[in-house]
């Protein structure tokens, strides 16, 4: 421990980017709530909207089923071009929905870097 109290008062700019670290901390905790928030919102939707389709069968069959499938495929875009394509040809309506989302998403996650 001293000799990391060592390091910061040798390198007082390492202490400024810690506090700069611990004041971001509250504002990323209520982005990441507002995107939990977003997120179950739209898992609902989703599984509502498509319950007894097949794509709603392989994704969005539960609500945390539905979350998990929007933080992976929509927050993150990871493959989402499957899950686009697959949305737009069982249910147009599902599809705007999802790109809606993204939309939200993307634009609560950049609040982050404000």
């Amino acid at each position: 421990m001293t000799r990391v109290a060592r390091l910061l008062r040798a390198f007082p700019e390492v202490l400024i980017m810690i506090k700069g670290m611990a004041a971001a901390a509250r504002s990323v905790f209520f982005t990441l709530c507002l995107m939990l928030l977003v997120m179950y919102v739209f898992g609902i939707a989703f599984t509502q909207l498509c319950q007894g389709l097949v794509i709603g069968t392989n994704f969005f069959s539960s609500v945390p089923e539905s979350m998990l499938t929007l933080l992976i495929h929509g927050a993150f875009m990871d493959d989402m071009a499957f899950l686009v394509a697959e949305l737009r040809a069982e249910s147009p309506l599902a599809f705007t929905l999802f790109i809606f989302f993204v939309l939200i998403a993307s634009i609560t996650l950049m609040n982050m870097l404000i």
